[in-house]
C-alpha cells in the first residue's frame, strides 16, 4: 500500500508505504509500514512500525515509542472499548471489504477500460461516495458520532477499483480530502493498495504476553471511559 498525504496550502507532502498480509481464520493481519520524517528515531530518518491485528486487539512495535514500561517490546490496544463510543473498530480488512466500498459509491460508476495490474488483466472502475451516503454507511456500522462529524465537515470520497476476470480486486484507490482543524485549507490522502498472493495461508503469531505493554487502560482514561471498579 502507498498513501500520499498532502496539504496544498501548507506545501506539505509525505508518503506512507507498507506491506500487509491477511488471515481470515483466525481473523488476523500483519503489516509493516514506513513514514518518512526528519529527525525520527530511524537511522534513515523514518518512522517504522510493525502492526499485528488479532480481532479487536492491535499490537504495535515502533522505533517512535522509545522505551516501554518493563522493557516490553510491543504496545497493545483492545479497541472493543470503541463500542462505548459508537466508533468503528479497526478492521483487518481485505480485498472483499474494499470491493464493498466501491459498491457504496453513488452516481454513475464508470468503467474506464482495461489495464494490467502486476501482470494481471483487469477492468478499471471509478465512483464517488457522497457525504450523506458515507455517513449512512458509518451509521450502519454503529459509528453514530463519526457519521455526524462526516455530515458536518466531510467531503465526497473518490473510489477506484481494478477487478480481474474472476471478480477479485487487484488494486484499490481511495482519494479523500478533509478540512484542516485550523480551518486553513485541506488535507488530501491519496491511498492505493495492490492485492496479490490470493489463496496463501500466512502464519501470523501474536506477541507473548510478557512482551506486551497493554495501553488500553490509558486510552480509556484519556477518553473518560474507565470505571470506578
Amino acid at each position: 500500500m502507498r498513501a500520499i498525504v498532502s496539504s496544498p496550502v501548507q506545501s506539505e507532502s509525505f508518503t506512507i508505504t507498507g506491506r500487509m498480509v491477511f488471515e481470515t481464520e483466525p481473523d488476523r493481519s500483519q503489516a509493516v509500514m514506513t513514514v518518512p520524517k526528519a529527525g525520527s528515531a530511524g537511522s534513515d530518518g523514518s518512522v517504522k512500525m510493525q502492526i499485528i491485528g488479532d480481532g479487536t486487539v492491535m499490537y504495535m512495535r515502533s522505533n517512535m515509542f522509545g522505551s516501554l514500561p518493563g522493557g516490553r517490546k510491543w504496545m497493545s490496544l483492545d479497541f472493543s472499548f470503541g463500542q462505548e463510543l459508537n466508533t468503528p473498530l479497526p478492521a483487518n480488512g481485505d480485498a472483499k471489504g474494499e470491493l464493498e466500498l466501491l459498491e457504496a459509491a453513488t452516481g454513475n460508476v464508470r468503467k474506464l477500460g482495461k489495464e494490467d495490474v502486476l501482470g494481471v488483466r483487469t477492468t478499471r472502475y471509478r465512483g464517488t461516495i457522497g457525504v450523506s451516503e458515507n455517513a449512512e454507511r458509518l451509521r450502519e456500522e454503529g459509528a453514530e458520532d463519526l457519521a455526524s462529524v462526516i455530515e458536518e465537515n466531510g467531503r465526497p470520497l473518490q473510489v477506484e477499483a481494478w477487478i480481474d476476470a474472476e471478480g477479485r480486486v487487484r488494486r484499490m484507490r481511495i482519494v479523500s480530502s478533509q478540512p484542516r482543524k485550523e480551518g486553513k485549507g485541506s488535507v488530501t490522502v491519496d491511498m492505493r493498495m495492490d492485492f496479490f498472493g490470493f489463496g496463501i495461508v500466512p502464519e501470523i503469531d501474536v506477541p507473548e504476553p510478557d512482551e506486551v505493554f497493554d495501553a488500553t487502560g490509558l486510552a480509556e482514561d484519556k477518553l473518560g471511559l474507565s470505571s470506578d471498579d
